[in-house]
């Protein structure tokens, strides 16, 4: 037990789940589409080639508010739409499944978009931020019944990956227990938790997580020349009897 009554094991990390969604050949067809709308990647960092293919809520709408959010979402949905309906599909079909419920987009929402690395010595070091996945509290939910906010899912489809391999880095500290610590607690359970777990991303398969588990995009250390990182990202949160599947 801690010094505040609270067992490690109340903080044990949720697992990440694993579905396989595309065989090898289907991913690098996708890959290939989205090399092939480059004109639309959306430059995120200035000094380093990461990039989105899409709307996201963690950047956009927190940036610039919901109604830009909801606005630029119809059109990038629109362009998405048209190259990737059948990888929409495919990703609706897994998730009504695994979840065991109804799952839908939302026209004012983001349709799960891509993150986009290119090689760059940068990304050998642990760069990106350590976060929770909060980006729902800059979504507008106020048109649907019985938002469970607790009980959110975030997933992450592998298009292409690095020869090194690429991952999510996963800290046995839950969002959702610190809500309930006082500010010592929150520091205890920081010290006692430091260490990560990697995560191995492959070629066709999504992970699935809760988001509030502490995470981080893993380093990719020694990337070739002609190495990247493509993914498909988003969320799903349940309301109104059904999941809503967003970015």
């Amino acid at each position: 037990m801690t010094a505040h009554g609270r067992s490690n094991a109340a903080l044990a990390p949720q697992p990440v789940a694993d579905l396989d969604l595309l065989p090898a050949a289907q991913a690098r067809e996708v890959r290939d589409r989205v090399h092939a709308l480059r004109p639309h990647w959306r430059r995120r960092r200035p000094e380093v080639p990461f990039f989105t293919l899409g709307v996201a809520g963690y950047i956009d709408a927190a940036r610039d508010g919901f109604a830009a959010y909801s606005a630029a979402a119809r059109r990038s949905n629109e362009l998405l739409g048209e190259h990737f309906g059948d990888l929409y599909r495919r990703l609706e079909a897994a998730l009504a499944e695994h979840l065991a419920a109804p799952v839908a987009y939302h026209g004012a929402f983001a349709r799960p978009g891509f993150h986009v690395f290119l090689s760059d010595p940068a990304f050998a070091t642990p760069s990106a931020s350590l976060h929770f996945d909060r980006q729902y509290e800059h979504l507008d939910w106020s048109g649907f019944d019985a938002v469970d906010f607790d009980r959110q899912l975030s997933y992450t489809l592998s298009i292409s990956l690095p020869a090194r391999g690429a991952g999510l880095l996963v800290w046995n500290v839950n969002d959702l227990d610190l809500r309930a610590l006082d500010d010592e607690a929150k520091k205890e359970v920081m010290r006692e938790n430091r260490l990560p777990a990697l995560h191995r991303y492959r070629v066709g398969g999504m992970a699935l997580h809760s988001g509030f588990q502490l995470h981080q995009i893993a380093p990719m250390k020694d990337m070739a020349p002609d190495d990247e990182r493509i993914t498909l990202q988003g969320h799903a949160l349940p309301a109104g009897g059904r999941w809503i599947l967003y970015w």
